[in-house]
């Protein structure tokens, strides 16, 4: 039977004396008597365990920034951990803490108090928005023609969905100012904190419009003995776009899905799809845009030809469908170049 050294009671022995004797005046944890609670003043999330994060309840991040500030002794497991906060005013709130803890087989309850103080302060990232830092810059460009509004809104919008999804994992990730192009062909740039992030974003945008890619890179400065760049990525939009027609080696083309380095056209006569490069259309012309399609309304349709009532003059006229061609609906799209008209493949 094992005795306590100290005062001779029999039983259980924990470093050779028995839980009373052990547990006098002897703690498992502590906490400061003043804990900071630091938030951002410009996008208001709270660093906690040397992350920031957002919180709607400025209690729950004293709560989560109280129970971060314990110390445990060593060897000791925390079981259970509770926090209490009281607010004392309007930048200080009491933390009362109850916590079981495990130390060489003892069960242990404990409580703690400290005071959580609000602190305003300035983050890394905001920091760098208000210094409108960037690596990389993403210009948007096209080839030939001028960029609609909406092209550009729609690219805009797949950057800020591409930066949120990037930011979920690295939050200095983000947009530091986006400018838009004024007169000639149209564009923007987009000033992007993280240039592998920038990188990426080219890459997506070239496989979602077939957009070229080009990179260029500017030495701006040294840090830590290593050299620091900044680069451009100029994403040029081809001349035509979804739904274009393009007149190409004497024949008309209603241009489908695009990639990174080839499109697929659909013969405006045979309804037969064939992949071209980007670089064999450089010399293709654009003869129509899908806002230039009509409605024409189907008067009658057989196994080859279609009959449909022109939307300009009214009168009736034969059309021969392309290949594989059915009429869903009582209209057709058409298209008319030089008076002659062509159905749009489907």
């Amino acid at each position: 039977m094992s005795f306590c050294v100290k005062c001779g009671a029999e039983g259980p022995v924990y470093d050779n004396v028995c839980r009373n004797c052990f547990l006098e005046n002897k703690r498992f944890t502590r906490i400061p008597e003043h804990v900071n609670l630091m938030r951002c003043v410009h996008c208001k999330e709270y660093s906690i365990d040397n992350k920031w994060i957002v919180h709607d309840d400025v209690q729950k991040a004293a709560e989560d920034v109280a129970l971060d500030a314990v110390e445990v002794l060593k060897d000791t497991t925390v079981e259970s951990m509770e926090a209490i906060i009281t607010p004392a005013d309007n930048a200080n709130f009491r933390a009362h803490i109850e916590m079981t803890v495990e130390h060489k087989g003892l069960v242990v309850e404990e409580e703690l108090d400290t005071i959580v103080r609000l602190k305003n302060t300035v983050c890394d990232r905001c920091s760098m928005i208000k210094g409108s830092y960037f690596e990389a810059i993403l210009q948007i460009r096209s080839r030939d023609r001028k960029l609609l509004e909406k092209e550009v809104d729609d690219m805009l919008d797949r950057v800020d969905k591409l930066i949120k999804e990037s930011a979920t994992d690295n939050r200095d990730v983000f947009v530091s100012k986006v400018d838009r192009v004024v007169g000639g062909a149209g564009g923007a740039d987009v000033y992007i904190s993280n240039n592998s992030v920038a990188k990426m974003i080219s890459r997506q945008l070239s496989d979602q419009y077939g957009a070229e890619v080009k990179d260029t890179s500017k030495l701006v400065t040294q840090k830590e003995g290593r050299d620091v760049y900044r680069v451009t990525y100029l994403v040029r939009l081809p001349a035509y776009r979804f739904g274009d027609v393009l007149l190409y080696k004497k024949k008309m083309f209603l241009v489908g899905p695009m990639r990174t380095t080839n499109v697929r056209l659909t013969d405006m006569k045979t309804g037969d799809a064939v992949n071209y490069s980007h670089t064999d259309l450089i010399d293709a012309n654009v003869i129509g845009r899908s806002e230039d399609m009509l409605d024409a309304i189907v008067l009658l349709e057989t196994d080859k030809e279609v009959q449909i009532m022109h939307p300009t003059n009214f009168k009736p006229v034969e059309l021969r469908k392309p290949q594989k061609f059915k009429v869903k609906g009582e209209t057709v799209r058409i298209f008319i170049y030089e008076e002659e008209l062509y159905i749009i493949p489907k």
